[in-house]
C-alpha cells in the first residue's frame, strides 16, 4: 500500500509558519538591538565626553581669572612681589607676622586726593601697624617676607616708579624701614643736590635712621650745608647756628627709588617692611603744577 501525502492541520501550520518567521526575523531583531545599544554606549559617552569638556573648560577659565586677579594691578595700587624663582624655592610674603597666608604678590590700595604734609605730620607709630593704613594724606603700608627655603640665602629689594604725571615725583619723598631701619629717599634737586629739610627743631623718627649722621646733621653760618637763601627767607632764619638739616638719599635713577641687598636671611627668617610716601610741603618742587598728578609705586624681591 502506497504511503499518502501528509497533511498538516490547520493550526499546526500556522504554527510553523509562525516558527519558520521568527526564526528568519530573529538575527534581524539581535541585529537592532545591538545596534540600538552601540548607538546609546556612543551617545553617552560622548555626553560624559562633553560633560568633562565643560567642566575643563570652565576650570581653565576660573584658573585664568584667578590669575589674572593676582596679577592685575589697578591704578595708583602698591604692589609687592617676588620672582618665580624665589617663590618656587619657598620664599612668601604677608601683610601679617603669622602667615596664615602665603602669597607672592601683595597690593595696597591708593591714596586719593592727597595734599601735601611734611614729615611731622606722619604718625609716630607709621612702622607698627600691619597692612595698609594710610591717613588722609600719608600712604602707608607694612608686610613681611618669609624664607621658608630651608637654606640661608640672600635677596635683593628694588623700590621703583611704575607710572608718573605732572612731575609729581619731583615732591615724593618716600620712607622705607626694614627691620626697624628707615632710610628716607626723594629725587635730587635741580643743581642734582638731596632734597633737604631745615628745622629749628629735630626731625621724627631719627632714632629708627640707618645713618643717623649722615640724615640729620646741624648747619651753622660756617658751613651752611645745601641751604639756599630762598630757604632762609623763607623760614626768616636770623642765623644758621643750631639749625637742623634734614638729608635725603636721592634716587638711584629716574625710574629707581631705591635697591637694598639682604645678606644670609636664614630659613624660617621674616623680614619687616614698611613704606611710607607723602607730598612733603617743603620740597621747593612742590608746586601747583603737580596738582591732580600720580605716582605709582612697587617693590620686588629677587635673588
Amino acid at each position: 500500500m502506497k504511503k499518502g501525502k501528509r497533511f498538516l492541520h490547520k493550526g499546526q501550520k500556522k504554527e510553523q509558519i509562525k516558527r519558520t518567521l521568527v526564526s528568519r526575523v530573529d538575527p534581524i531583531n539581535r541585529f537592532k538591538h545591538w545596534y540600538m545599544g552601540g548607538i546609546s554606549l556612543f551617545r553617552g559617552f560622548f555626553r560624559v565626553h562633553a560633560a568633562k569638556q565643560t567642566i575643563a573648560i570652565i576650570l581653565f577659565i576660573l584658573l585664568a581669572a584667578f590669575i589674572m586677579a593676582a596679577f592685575y594691578t589697578n591704578a595708583g595700587e602698591f604692589v609687592v612681589k617676588v620672582d618665580r624663582k624665589m617663590a618656587r624655592d619657598g620664599f612668601y610674603l604677608s601683610e601679617i607676622p603669622n602667615f596664615d597666608e602665603r602669597l607672592i604678590t601683595l597690593h595696597a590700595d591708593a591714596l586719593v586726593d592727597a595734599t601735601n604734609v611734611s614729615i611731622y605730620n606722619i604718625d609716630e607709630d607709621v612702622m607698627d601697624i600691619d597692612g595698609e593704613h594710610h591717613s588722609d594724606d600719608v600712604f602707608a603700608y607694612t608686610f613681611y617676607v618669609k624664607n621658608l627655603t630651608g637654606e640661608t640665602k640672600d635677596y635683593r629689594y628694588t623700590l621703583f616708579i611704575r607710572n608718573k604725571t605732572q612731575g609729581v615725583e619731583e615732591a615724593a619723598w618716600i620712607m622705607l624701614f626694614h627691620n626697624g631701619k628707615q632710610e628716607i629717599f626723594a629725587k635730587a634737586n635741580k643743581e642734582g643736590h638731596p632734597e633737604c629739610q631745615y628745622s629749628e627743631f629735630e626731625f621724627p623718627f631719627q632714632e629708627y635712621a640707618l645713618h643717623p649722621q649722615e640724615q640729620q646733621t646741624m648747619i651753622s653760618n660756617r658751613e651752611p650745608g645745601y641751604i639756599t637763601q630762598e630757604v632762609i627767607d623763607y623760614h626768616d632764619f636770623d642765623s644758621l647756628d643750631g639749625i637742623y638739616q634734614l638729608q635725603t638719599v636721592p634716587f638711584a635713577s629716574e625710574k629707581t627709588v631705591c635697591t637694598g641687598l639682604r645678606p644670609d636671611f636664614e630659613h624660617d627668617g621674616m623680614d619687616k617692611f614698611t613704606v611710607v610716601i607723602w607730598l612733603e610741603g617743603e620740597d621747593p618742587e612742590c608746586v601747583d603744577a603737580i596738582i591732580g598728578g600720580e605716582i605709582e609705586l612697587a617693590m620686588s624681591f629677587t635673588y
